[in-house]
C-alpha cells in the first residue's frame, strides 16, 4: 500500500549493459553518453515541473541522472540504499536470453543467490512511503525493478515500458477509484 500522493518517477539513463541487455543488479554500472544525453532531456522536460526534493538509488547510473536534473531544481538530493535495483545474484553481468526471468522472479522463483522478490518489494514499499510521508512533491530517480512493487501497491500497470530517463508523474486515486494513474511528462 503506498501513501495517497503525488510523486514522479525517473528510470535512470542509458548504460552500456542495458543497451548490451545484461542484467546490471546492484553492479555499479556508469551511464554511458547516451545515458547522460537523456538525463539532460528529462531535465528539460522536468524544468517546469514542482520537484520540491529529489531521491535517488546510491547507484552511481541513478545517482548522476539524478544531479542532471537537480542542476536545474536545486532542492535536497537524497541518497537511500533502499532505491537500489534489486540484487540479481547469479544473473549480474550476464546477457538477458529468458524473456521470463522477469516475471518468474515476480511469481516468487528467485535466481541463484539472489535478493527473492517479496523481501525486495518489502524494501522498496517502505522507503517509497518514508519519501512520500514528508511534504511536498519528490522525484524518484531509481531503476526499472523498483518501479515493479511500487505499480503493484499502487494498482496500475508494472509493464509501463519505463524508458530510461522517460519521467513520469504517478497521481493517487481520485474519488470512487481503486487505481492511480500515470503520466509521461513531455508526451
Amino acid at each position: 500500500m503506498l501513501l495517497e500522493k503525488p510523486f514522479y518517477f525517473l528510470r535512470h539513463g542509458l548504460t552500456d549493459w542495458n543497451k548490451e541487455k545484461r542484467y546490471q543488479g546492484q553492479r555499479d554500472i556508469p551511464l554511458n553518453d547516451e545515458g547522460i544525453q537523456q538525463a539532460y532531456q528529462a531535465q528539460a522536460l522536468l524544468k517546469n515541473e514542482d520537484i520540491t526534493a529529489i531521491y535517488t538509488s546510491t547507484l552511481s547510473r541513478a545517482k548522476k541522472t539524478a544531479e542532471i536534473i537537480n542542476e536545474i531544481h536545486k532542492v535536497s538530493l537524497l541518497e537511500s540504499l533502499a532505491l537500489q535495483e534489486c540484487h540479481y545474484g547469479s544473473l549480474e553481468g550476464q546477457l538477458k536470453t529468458d524473456p521470463e526471468v522477469d516475471a518468474n522472479w515476480r511469481k516468487g522463483v528467485t535466481p541463484k543467490d539472489a535478493e527473492n522478490y517479496l523481501s525486495f518489494s518489502n524494501r522498496v514499499l517502505n522507503v517509497v512511503n518514508d519519501i512520500l510521508n514528508n511534504n511536498g512533491v519528490p522525484l524518484i530517480v531509481a531503476h526499472r525493478a523498483v518501479f515493479w512493487p511500487i505499480a503493484e501497491a499502487a494498482n496500475i500497470t508494472h509493464d509501463i515500458d519505463l524508458g530510461n530517463a522517460c519521467p513520469l508523474l504517478i497521481h493517487p486515486p481520485t474519488s470512487g477509484k481503486d487505481s492511480w494513474s500515470t503520466e509521461f511528462i513531455g508526451a
